[in-house]
């Protein structure tokens, strides 16, 4: 069953006895129709329900109504609906007395409208308004079922006829045009005034309205307002276009001048110029304005187009620009597209998104046409921006279009590569767009594509990438973004190969150092590369990148040129030399490797020996044995510690001729210890290797006793190198705590050998010394005891003592000054005095505090036998500053009867003095105090004294106190 029609409301709006709202005469809604709601007639429609009569009549208080022209309004509520209205001069109301005005309305429900809209004749030929209504006949007016109207649209002489009456050229009617779809997108209104009789201005307005009307978009129809008269330029909500009486537009006048005026009769057009931009799309709608067909066609077009897009952006004229030219091209004019083919394809997939594809057959199919051209235009070089525009297009097209796209994205890349000066980097940024693209496997699936189609496009693109990784980081970068981008070129031969000279280019540095980082950072990643991407398929081509990695080093890797921190790095190489890289290397190569192997090893040795390694040392020759013993005591030189004990001896390991039958090899013991003690030279660190040695096989024979070949070695380093060592208490405990007898018995006959003769005399003689101890030992003890009163008495018999008295100033500038005295040769038994105050023995200083004026200061001395030398005085003059005051400003004269006054007092010698005020102590350093004051003049005196007694001189103020009242 089809779904019934809403119906068409209607009001009948007059000034009556009484209303639908009002009881009293008035103007109100005198009749309505029963599905209209009261809210909507008071807010919506009463504001429109206005006639302001011309100005011209009124002046010449003209009569006849006919001659009163009528106002066709138009406008689309809030809630959707069209309202249509006609509002009438009425010379004589109810009374007979007045004039009143007649406003018939329809209200068009929303989903109707557009019956009206896309066939204006509907709107602007209506004949079943009515200008008069007896209130007798009831308030209620009927629902209708549709508006009537009438005549036949304008034919086009007639209304190029119309436009020329007007003085509307081609290029004011395309302004007209402008203005009316900017002013529904925007906030000005366009305000119209004809040049022609005010009688016959509305008649005028509504057919060049009509005009209009049939050139403008569906869209802009849906939304657009206009009245056909008014007496003067209003603002009024939902109307764009208002046509007010002849000469009420009155310039300059700020609240109207940034609207869209035309204004006939004064030649004055504001704000009116078309964008260069927006002509042709302007000129098409004026060469089609009496053809409707082709203007509904254009219309219809950008009706689909505009299917599920934004109002706001429905409404722009840039829309219309833009929808015009896709239309133009679709109608055959291609060359539209080849001026601006980045415009055009962007603007075309503005328009389609996933949601409206389905419905967009139109755009679908100038998409297709504008792609397959693309492809057949050999010339033509697709912009990185073009690009982005297919690719987001493929994010909802159907499966045919993208088999299409990617074919064409893969032609455009090898077209740009192919005819560019620059090559593949000229293709570069329309791969960057493949990387921004909403799919994220569209990368992959045109570079899969490309290496099919066009391999040496993909070859040159991989090798461009690679090319550009300057250092290891951005190496690791480049390789983890293709195993995350497109596994399928990772996979091509031709990937690894380029990898491979990345690599090598990596490694081809003047730089030792770097070039074995970079060899271990590149190894480790490609090493962890398969189980960190859980990619096993990448073992072959990460091994081969390893393999390459090890070869390169070692190609021209020198012994004799590496440092400690190298062989840190190396451990990839050298930890366990696979079968791989040795079957890769010649004779001279593989003794390189083992030589560096044989070091790693050792320089990494965890225990203190390793019978592997020296198995190892025993198979070198004497050349090559030296070389690998050289570089070992070089790379150690700096380092030796404890940790590097047990390694620093393979360094003079000299292997024995029956080596693997029990025999010990032998070390250069003494060269060895010759090392240590030249390397740590000003250390103890020779001391805790002989130490340690005790406990290390390879310094004991069979019984854990020192070897002796070593034990001539230590005697013979002491001997030449080291006699005083056992003078120092603390290394000859440190090497007979040894836990070893054989080692502290060689360490004490080494201490006796190298003892002075009068100690090795002691030692001889010991049984006799001790017996003659035995008689001189109580002799010193009773010396000791008598000797302090002895110096006592003989120190009260000699000489009184001697001072000297440091330089003191004559006079002094603050109230302190510092002295100095001393006994003759600093003797510390006197003792030394200042103004009779014990100030220290031999040699002393005292800090003396000045009185205002002379002062004495007194030198003496006693020593201990009690003896006191002469009193040497010293006579210092100082003038003591007085305080200085400071008080806040104060007023000449006030009204109050007590002021507060604010004091500050610096000494250089009391940092508290006294302040007083008018004779009364105030405060120290600072004070603040209210004084009351006697009406006439105050006087009010400062002062400060310090602590020495020394009096500022006062500082006086005189206040006039004026009591409020006062005369």
């Amino acid at each position: 069953m089809m779904e019934q029609r809403k119906p068409v409301q209607q009001q009948y709006f007059t000034r009556d006895r009484e209303g639908v709202f009002r009881n009293s005469e008035g103007f109100d809604t005198v009749a309505k129709s029963a599905g209209l709601d009261p809210a909507f007639i008071k807010t919506t429609l009463h504001p429109y329900c206005v006639y302001k009569a011309p100005k011209e009549l009124l002046a010449r208080a003209e009569e006849d109504s006919s001659l009163y022209p009528e106002s066709l309004v138009a406008f689309h509520a809030d809630n959707g609906d069209m309202v249509i209205g006609r509002s009438v001069y009425v010379g004589t109301d109810f009374t007979g007395q007045r004039s009143a005005s007649f406003t018939h309305m329809f209200v068009v429900p929303g989903e109707r409208k557009d019956e009206l809209l896309l066939d204006p004749q509907r709107l602007f030929r209506i004949r079943s308004f009515q200008s008069a209504y007896d209130i007798r006949s009831g308030k209620e007016l009927p629902e209708l079922d549709g508006i009537s109207f009438g005549m036949a649209p304008m034919a086009a002489e007639e209304q190029d006829k119309l436009l020329t009456e007007l003085g509307i050229d081609a290029a004011r009617f395309q302004q007209l045009l402008y203005a009316v779809i900017a002013s529904v997108s925007g906030k000005k209104k366009v305000y119209i005034a004809l040049d022609t009789d005010v009688s016959e201005a509305a008649e005028y307005a509504k057919k060049l309205l009509e005009a209009v009307y049939r050139c403008l978009p569906y869209a802009i129809r849906r939304q657009l307002g206009f009245m056909t008269f008014n007496s003067e330029p209003e603002a009024k909500h939902h109307l764009h276009i208002l046509f007010v009486e002849k000469g009420s537009i009155r310039l300059p006048d700020r609240s109207i001048e940034k609207e869209y005026i035309f204004d006939f009769p004064g030649e004055r057009f504001v704000n009116t110029d078309v964008p260069g931009q927006a002509q042709l799309f302007f000129s098409y709608l004026w060469d089609h304005r009496n053809k409707t067909e082709q203007l509904n066609a254009l219309f219809a077009f950008c009706e689909e187009a505009l299917a599920g897009i934004d109002r706001s952006t429905a409404l722009q004229v840039q829309t219309y620009v833009q929808l015009y030219t896709l239309y133009d091209i679709e109608q055959g004019h291609e060359a539209l597209y080849e001026a601006n083919r980045e415009g055009a394809m962007h603007s075309l997939v503005a328009y389609v998104d996933a949601a409206t594809i389905g419905s967009k057959s139109r755009l679908n199919a100038l998409f297709i046409q504008l792609l397959g051209k693309e492809a057949k235009d050999g010339d033509s070089l697709p912009s990185p921006e073009y690009i982005k525009d297919l690719l987001r297009y493929y994010s909802f097209a159907d499966e045919a279009v993208k088999t299409l796209l990617i074919r064409c994205l893969v032609l455009f890349i090898g077209r740009v590569a192919n005819k560019s000066a620059e090559g593949i980097e000229s293709a570069a940024p329309i791969f960057d767009q493949l990387l921004g693209a909403e799919q994220t496997a569209m990368f992959d699936i045109v570079m899969k594509e490309l290496i099919s189609q066009q391999s040496g496009a993909a070859e040159s693109y991989m090798a461009y990438r690679l090319g550009r990784a300057g250092s290891v980081k951005a190496l690791q970068e480049e390789i983890k973004f293709w195993l995350e981008q497109s596994e399928s070129a990772v996979q091509q031969r031709f990937f690894a190969n380029e990898a491979l000279k990345k690599v090598k280019q990596l490694l081809q540095t003047d730089s030792l150092r770097k070039r074995v980082e970079t060899a271990a950072a590149l190894y480790h990643y490609f090493d962890e590369l398969p189980g960190r991407r859980d990619k096993p398929q990448y073992e072959d081509f990460c091994g081969q990148l390893k393999l390459e990695i090890k070869l390169q080093l070692l190609d021209g890797l020198k012994l004799a040129n590496l440092e400690f921190e190298d062989f840190q790095h190396l451990g990839f190489m050298l930890e366990s030399v696979d079968q791989e890289l040795n079957n890769c290397l010649d004779k001279s190569q593989k003794q390189s490797l083992q030589l560096l192997a044989t070091l790693y090893r050792t320089l990494t040795l965890n225990k203190p020996q390793d019978s592997e390694l020296a198995k190892a040392y025993g198979i070198f020759g004497p050349v090559d044995l030296e070389r690998v013993q050289e570089s070992l005591k070089k790379l150690l030189h700096t380092r030796i510690s404890p940790a590097q004990f047990g390694k620093i001896a393979y360094a003079f390991y000299q292997p024995g001729t029956s080596f693997g039958s029990g025999y010990v090899a032998e070390f250069d013991y003494y060269g060895l210890l010759e090392y240590i003690a030249e390397a740590t030279k000003d250390t103890e660190t020779i001391y805790d290797f002989l130490v340690w040695s005790a406990e290390d096989n390879r310094f004991l024979n069979e019984k854990q006793e020192i070897d002796a070949n070593y034990k001539v070695a230590v005697s013979k380093y002491f001997d030449v190198h080291d006699r005083k060592a056992f003078r120092d208490k603390q290394i000859r405990l440190k090497l007979m705590a040894v836990p070893n007898a054989s080692f502290v018995a060689l360490f004490k006959a080494i201490r006796h050998r190298h003892s002075g003769k009068l100690v090795r005399l002691l030692s001889k003689h010991k049984r006799r010394l001790t017996r003659l101890g035995l008689v001189i030992i109580p002799l010193v003890v009773l010396l000791v005891i008598f000797r302090n009163p002895i110096g006592i008495a003989l120190a009260a018999i000699g000489p009184a003592p001697v001072i000297t008295v440091g330089d003191v100033p004559e006079t002094a500038a603050e109230a302190a000054v510092n002295v100095t005295v001393s006994a003759q040769n600093d003797d510390p038994t006197v003792q030394l005095y200042v103004n009779g105050k014990l100030a220290g023995s031999g040699q002393a200083s005292a800090i003396v505090e000045l009185k205002d004026g002379s002062n004495t200061i007194e030198f003496k001395a006693v020593n201990r036998g009690g003896k006191e030398s002469k009193v040497v005085q010293k006579q210092v003059a100082f003038n003591a500053p007085t305080p200085i005051v400071t008080i806040e400003p104060l007023p000449e004269s006030t009204r109050n009867g007590n002021i507060t006054i604010k004091v500050k007092a610096l000494d250089s010698n009391d940092p508290a003095p006294t302040l007083y005020v008018n004779g009364q102590a105030a405060g120290q350093s600072s004070a603040s105090k209210a004084i009351n004051l006697t009406p006439g003049e105050n006087t009010i005196e400062v002062k400060a004294s310090n602590k020495l007694g020394k009096m500022s001189e006062p500082i006086v103020k005189k206040i006039k106190y004026e009591p409020a009242g006062a005369k």
